[in-house]
């Protein structure tokens, strides 16, 4: 490991080397949340967030409630997210069918290019990010470790 990758700032020079990883994650990620949410602004007017949920929403329509589960987010930040999402008519919202109270949301045909154009932006911020900076085989350690924390979170939810 580079002495550049042995952050004192992030105070981990003496810590356990699962909290180096995990802390080493954390920074990464807020760096490419940084860099990611910066080129969907610039280039269409995106939020991560919007993008998160016009993602989920191409599967097909989802109640609000489901909407937050997906992306982590408080009733309020999800119906501002859908709000925003509305007024750009990429989503439409209409009542339940099964209950009155559930509000549905469904993606537009324009939502659903806009999400193909945020796919781009996207995967080249990923790649300038990511591609040119390891090997397929760290890749793959890479993947199977965060899916293995990732599972975690959720069976302890």
């Amino acid at each position: 490991m580079s002495s550049l990758c042995k952050n004192d700032a992030m105070g981990d020079r003496d810590q356990p080397l699962w909290r180096q990883a995990a802390t080493h994650t954390l920074h990464t990620a807020l760096i490419l949340k940084a860099e990611l949410e910066e080129r969907l602004h610039d280039e269409l007017g995106l939020l991560l967030a919007d993008n998160e949920a016009l993602l989920n929403l191409s599967h097909g329509p989802l109640r609000m409630t489901h909407i937050s589960k997906k992306l982590i987010l408080s009733r309020g930040g999800t119906t501002k997210v859908i709000d925003r999402l509305e007024e750009l008519g990429y989503v439409r919202r209409s009542p339940d069918p099964d209950d009155r109270r559930a509000t549905i949301v469904g993606i537009t045909d324009d939502g659903r290019r806009v999400l193909a154009a945020a796919r781009e932006v996207i995967d080249a911020g990923l790649a300038s990010a990511w591609a040119h900076h390891l090997t397929n085989e760290e890749a793959e350690v890479v993947v199977a470790v965060m899916d293995r924390v990732v599972a975690a979170h959720h069976e302890g939810r």
